[in-house]
């Protein structure tokens, strides 16, 4: 852990605010303004130059653009994407990234303690404290969050779908025959060297502990101790493991399921035996197919953090 002195800062923060986060479905989840925004950064003693993303892929653009420009503190206004994709023009470098939560699920703000209150998250801000957190990829994405490959890959691809304006009809009949012809396929996990040759739904390889809808599926995980926690859902049937994702959702850290299998790899590989490809996803996003490469970058991003409440578990260590 260490500390920026926001105060002393020769350029003004950058804010990277999407004007289209807090949407869910076409239904608002989030209803802060801008001059909201700017209000509770300004009252935590954060004055800011402001910069709206335009479409996908643009926040990563602004990010790199203030790092080349020297610029020491980058913030994040919007939801997990945004997060991602501001980190990732920032990533490996000695810039800062800041949280200002508008999402409507706000993974990374959960797992780095920044509170939905946006006048107590720009406090935090102020506060400056550091961790350098790690990073994962798969197919040239990067992933703060967690990757996976098999159900929960596929339903993350379908459920997206509908944020596209798709007929809903379309995406359930669609998920619904993704569900009848998953099967159990055969898998071979690499994991630091170690082979694991199983019949799994899913394999989960997670930097952080939520993903998705919060699901706590590496309730263990830590941002900060340089390796993956990989979960394999092992001779587990489909029902099973969607009611444990229904119950760890929201954020619920509960044990997993008897019979799962946790490893903690750099790097872990994934394929498939004698099955059609399965899908494979980033933070979510649907990234290709098996087989897959997962790696950890270690303490690849800088990101301030909050204070974990009194006796919860933390995503990192304290010290």
């Amino acid at each position: 852990m260490s500390r920026l002195d926001v105060s002393s800062l020769v350029l003004p923060p950058r804010l990277i605010v999407n004007p289209r986060a807090g949407r869910k479905l076409g239904l608002a989840t989030n209803t802060a303004t801008l001059a909201a925004l700017e209000g509770a950064l300004q009252v935590a003693g954060l004055e800011v130059v402001v910069q709206p993303t335009r479409s996908p892929g643009h926040a990563i653009e602004l990010a790199r653009a203030a790092v080349e420009d020297g610029c020491k503190l980058v913030i994040a206004a919007g939801g997990d994407g945004t997060v991602a994709e501001a980190a990732q023009g920032i990533l490996q470098s000695d810039t800062t990234l800041g949280i200002m939560p508008l999402g409507s699920i706000m993974n990374m703000a959960r797992a780095l303690c920044i509170p939905r209150d946006l006048k107590l998250a720009a406090r935090t801000i102020a506060a400056g404290q550091v961790l350098a957190m790690d990073a994962g990829s798969v197919a040239n994405h990067l992933f703060l969050e967690a990757g996976g490959v098999g159900l929960a890959a596929g339903l993350f691809g379908y459920f997206n779908r509908l944020d596209t304006g798709v007929r809903p009809g379309n995406v359930i009949r669609a998920g619904w025959r993704f569900l009848r012809h998953l099967g159990s396929p055969r898998m071979v996990i690499v994991a630091d060297g170690q082979r694991f040759d199983v019949r799994a739904v899913m394999v989960t390889v997670s930097n952080g502990p939520y993903v998705g809808a919060a699901y706590a599926l590496a309730p263990q995980a830590r941002l900060d101790d340089g390796l993956l926690d990989v979960v394999i859902y092992r001779g587990m049937g489909v029902i099973r493991v969607l009611l444990h994702m229904a119950v760890v959702a929201g954020g619920r850290r509960l044990p997993a399921p008897q019979g799962v299998q946790l490893v903690r790899a750099q790097t872990v590989q994934v394929m498939v035996q004698r099955h059609r490809p399965l899908p494979v996803h980033a933070d979510g996003g649907a990234v290709g197919v098996t087989p897959a490469r997962f790696q950890v970058l270690p303490a690849a991003l800088r990101v301030i953090v909050g204070d974990p409440d009194l006796g919860a578990v933390g995503a990192w260590d304290p010290r």
